[in-house]
Order: C-alpha cells, then structure tokens, then sequence
C-alpha cells in the first residue's frame, strides 16, 4: 500500500525506559509497519513519561527487588511473570535478564531522547538505552555508562555530557508527561495513531497490524476520494 503525496501518519508512544513491555511494545510496532510495507508511511513520535518521578536520581537498585518492595508482590512471583515475557519476547529479538536489569530515574535518558529527536535519532537512543537496562544489565544511573551507549548510536557525546550536567531538554520532558496526564495515561506503552486511535499495552500483534492497517487505510482512501 502506498499512500499518494508525501502524507504520513503518525504514531505518537508514550513509554518509559524502565518498562520491558515498552519494549515489547516497540518491537510489535515496528513488525506490524514492516509486515505492512509501510515504513515510508508512518512517522514515529516518542514522548517521555516517568513511571517513578520520584526514584532517586544517581541511584540504581535491582528492579526484581524494587517491584517486591513497590508492589507487595514475592519475588518468586515478579520471577514467574519476568520467565514468562522473557519466553514470550525472544520472537521479537528480545533477550531480557531481569536478573541484572536495574531501577534508575529515567529523567536524563528522557531528556537525552529529547534531544536525539532533533537529531532524527531517538528511536535509535531509545531502543539502546531499553537494551541496555533489560538486555545488558547496564547501569544507566552512571553518565559514563549513558555516554557510552550515546556514542553507539553515533551521537555527539560532548554534547551528551553538556546536556546532563545541564537541565536541558528538561522542559520538553515535563510537556510530555504534563501532556500524558491531561489525556489521562496512567500505564505505558500507551500508542496514539494519526490522533484518533488508541492502543494501550503491548497488545496481541493482530491488534497492531489491524489497527495500523486501518488507519493506513483511511488516510489512503480519503486520498484517493479528492
């Protein structure tokens, strides 16, 4: 299917780091555009959302551990749920060791994102820094460990370290969140698609291709209609 003109539809995600289903999330996205021979079709918007504002900043903690503690849940049973999306995530590329992922405050990486975007780099920088958490085990607490994943992706880390020991970008993140909060977000990954369609979760893959799909579809056919 190809859409007339240069028209895209876009496909705005709020998400945060520290969330493996944002990740999964990504990934469903992502298969649904390519199976769908639409990825000159679809432009992709990342938004910042925190799911703890309040962790501390510099800090890391076992994220097993910080759910236990948060949620009142047995660690044998956050184990039980983190085996079952470890298995359910290979299809897509995912290899996740919860065991060494950690907790941080995700502020610094969000507001590095918000730059990368400038750049028409931060899905790349999302996806290191996802991959780094929950595949690597690194800890991204660290500013060197944040630069050295920056500068995987080919981003410019003398401006990396001018941004985090700054505040800049800042803003934009907190429009994000203060933007999430008025449409009433409360869980990520949370999708919009061309500002009408809504997908919250890392919904069954038929979900993403038919919403996708549909909405490729209207954008087509109202083309198609003048």
């Amino acid at each position: 299917m190809k859409i007339q003109g240069d028209k895209r539809i876009s496909i705005e995600i709020w998400s945060d780091v520290v969330c493996p289903f944002c990740l999964v999330g990504k990934k469903k996205i992502e298969q649904a555009i390519i199976k769908l021979n639409a990825e000159d079709q679809v432009e992709i918007i990342w938004h910042s959302f925190q799911l703890d504002p309040d962790f501390p900043l510099n800090k890391s903690i076992s994220s097993t551990l910080y759910l236990s503690e948060k949620k009142g849940y047995p660690v044998s049973q956050i184990n039980s749920m983190q085996d079952q999306l470890t298995f359910n995530s290979k299809s897509y590329g995912i290899d996740f060791e919860f065991d060494k992922a950690l907790m941080i405050n995700t502020m610094d990486l969000h507001r590095l994102i918000q730059w990368a975007k400038t750049l028409y780099k931060s899905n790349e920088l999302k996806e290191a820094f996802m991959t780094a958490l929950f595949c690597g085990g690194l800890d991204l607490s660290l500013n060197e460990t944040i630069i050295d994943v920056t500068r995987n992706v080919g981003l410019d880390i003398v401006k990396a370290k001018e941004i985090l020991e700054s505040e800049e970008y800042k803003t934009n993140v907190l429009q994000d969140i203060t933007l999430s909060k008025e449409m009433g977000i409360r869980g990520v990954p949370y999708f919009l698609i061309n500002n009408e369609m809504v997908l919250s979760g890392a919904q069954d893959d038929k979900i993403f291709e038919e919403s996708l799909s549909g909405a490729l579809n209207s954008v087509f056919n109202s083309d198609n209609s003048n």
